[in-house]
């Protein structure tokens, strides 16, 4: 996961460093995993009300397995960034959270009261990591991101099916709900549900979020001030070959290509047929 690859999305680059960080402290320390990944709707929520373990447990991932599965899905999704810019991103992946959070505690209280209780036992253990938040990216990502058609194994596939494959690798009986929240949530927020798509975080978080994403972006940071020029110009040469296309259409297929001008070609070919 180069700098390269995560060029133009650094809130995505802070979050993968933060599940891998948290996740390996959770690594080192049985006590805090036990503490922290181990939930149960009843009775924590119900009985205890420690419902800040809803937010806790999507810190980190307690298994490699599933930590390899998140942070490969979570860089792949990482053109999500680059089409809403790293300030609505931002902005939406905490409100996804809240929603999706919210959600999960509806569904599973639905739940409780609907289903027996063997089939409950399923569900009431809450999984851990960051699952709302992944499926409502996911959600995100299916809609706002175009797939392209590649052949693998003599067959041709879009290039989102592994993407896809991973997330279904992470589905289980106790992150069944956290995930149905997350896509509901994505949903909720590309509906614009009560004008979530304009909240933004206020102006001091996103200063200090700017001085903690610099210790992790610097590099980039200092690599993309002088390539502004370059990209207008860019942008330019590519309107010249797609006079139909509008500047914003292509300034998006370029931040799909990541800045590969054959790439934004293809992108802008695709979306014309």
């Amino acid at each position: 996961m180069t700098a390269g690859g995560l060029q133009g999305a650094p809130a995505t680059k802070l979050w993968i460093y933060s599940v891998l960080i948290f996740s390996l402290v959770l690594a080192w320390s049985p006590a805090w995993r036990h503490a922290l990944m181990r939930l149960r709707f009843v009775p924590h929520i119900t009985r205890d009300w420690q419902i800040w373990r809803l937010a806790s447990i999507q810190l980190g991932v307690a298994t490699t397995t599933e930590l390899m599965s998140t942070l490969v899905i979570v860089y792949r999704m990482r053109s999500v960034e680059r089409i809403l810019g790293t300030r609505k991103f931002a902005a939406f992946v905490f409100v996804a959270g809240v929603v999706g959070l919210t959600l999960s505690v509806v569904l599973l209280a639905g739940a409780r009261w609907m289903l027996p209780a063997r089939i409950y036992g399923a569900v009431n253990m809450v999984a851990g990591g960051p699952l709302v938040t992944v499926f409502a990216c996911l959600a995100q990502y299916y809609m706002l991101v175009p797939s392209k058609r590649v052949r693998a194994l003599g067959v041709t596939v879009g290039d989102k099916w592994l993407t896809y494959g991973l997330a279904a690798n992470l589905l289980g009986e106790s992150a069944a709900v956290p995930a149905l929240a997350g896509i509901m949530a994505g949903a909720v927020y590309a509906a614009d549900v009560a004008g979530l798509k304009q909240w933004r975080f206020p102006q001091c978080v996103e200063h200090a979020a700017v001085r903690l994403m610099s210790l992790v972006t610097s590099r980039q940071a200092r690599v993309q001030r002088p390539a502004n020029r370059a990209h207008q110009e860019l942008i330019g040469r590519l309107q010249g070959m797609f006079p139909a296309a509008g500047h914003e259409q292509i300034a998006q297929a370029l931040r799909l290509a990541a800045g590969d001008a054959d790439r934004a070609v293809s992108i802008l070919l695709s979306g014309s047929q």
